[in-house]
């Protein structure tokens, strides 16, 4: 099994300045917790909002997510500075446009994990897409640095209004974009963040059927990793990314029919309207793989819960 894989498939992005957001944060049952220190910070709180980071990410990942913090792109150093502490799993960077910045943020990470005892290559970056340049260039961005694992946009507030299109259309104005981003990602063999048009006219980042459909829908696209804003879209997002027993049961079913293929000496059969070959039991097993990390990460998440409440008894 693939266990270097990492397992994010819902989070929360929110102001790392409002305390009842990072104080509950724990609670919400993320794989990931994306503290921002951008857009939901005022400027006048850049400065403090940085200080706060080191804390926090004791807070938020005691209930087993991880934490990721998001800095601004033109205040790379003094972010990095305030934010780099064990525990930290995850940078990510914003409107990323050229592959040198990515270096830069690997070099100043490499300095500040040796000084503060970080073991070497632990911290991601988050290359996030967002504007057309970053687009054209989004090769040599994923390719800059072995720490961006873990690659997409190319779709949002800030590309819509990069581009000129309006945000909330019953069509996919984006999807030239982050075609290009998978593909960028696929070929240097990196996770890709992206997911199919799902349509919401209405702007609503709360609504968790929406989040359930578009997360299934990602998945079933080859697609694995989520994040949102509000903590209505955690739940069905874990959902929609992980298989379900049917789909375990059927991939086992198979891998038991190509096992009894090789044994004939056959190729291919035709079972019940479906082939059955190699490319079929390869399928099945990434699924069992896929669904194998997700229970670890969900048995990881509901043993650091017993944890706290065991404290707190």
């Amino acid at each position: 099994m693939a266990d270097h894989i990492a397992v994010h498939r819902s989070g929360l992005t929110m102001p790392v300045v409002t305390p009842r957001f990072i104080d509950n944060a724990w609670r919400r049952g993320c794989d990931f917790i994306n503290m921002d220190l951008e857009d939901s910070v005022p400027e006048h709180m850049k400065g403090y909002a940085r200080t706060l980071i080191k804390d926090a990410i004791t807070n938020v990942t005691k209930g087993g997510a991880e934490a990721f913090t998001r800095i601004n792109h033109d205040l790379v150093l003094a972010d990095l500075e305030g934010i780099i502490w064990p525990g930290l799993t995850k940078v990510n960077y914003p409107k990323a446009e050229y592959g040198e910045e990515i270096q830069l943020l690997d070099r100043i990470i490499s300095r500040l994990e040796q000084e503060r005892g970080i073991r070497p290559g632990t911290v991601e970056i988050g290359a996030d897409i967002e504007t057309s340049v970053g687009v054209a260039n989004a090769y040599d961005i994923a390719a800059a640095s072995p720490r961006v694992r873990e690659f997409g946009g190319a779709s949002g507030y800030d590309m819509s209004r990069d581009l000129g299109v309006e945000m909330f259309v019953g069509f996919d104005q984006f999807v030239y974009g982050k075609g290009e981003v998978e593909l960028a990602a696929r070929a240097l063999g990196l996770e890709p963040h992206t997911a199919p048009f799902t349509a919401n006219t209405t702007g609503s980042v709360g609504d968790p059927d929406r989040a359930f459909r578009e997360a299934e829908a990602a998945r079933k696209c080859g697609f694995r990793v989520g994040g949102g804003l509000h903590p209505n879209v955690v739940e069905p997002q874990t959902r929609g990314f992980t298989p379900t027993q049917e789909e375990v049961d059927e991939a086992h079913q198979i891998l038991e029919q190509y096992r009894q293929l090789e044994v004939s000496g056959e190729t291919w059969a035709e079972t019940d309207g479906n082939i059955i070959d190699r490319y079929e039991a390869a399928r099945a097993r990434k699924l069992l793989d896929w669904s194998e990390l997700c229970a670890a990460r969900d048995q990881e998440k509901a043993e650091a819960f017993a944890r706290v409440e065991a404290a707190a008894a």
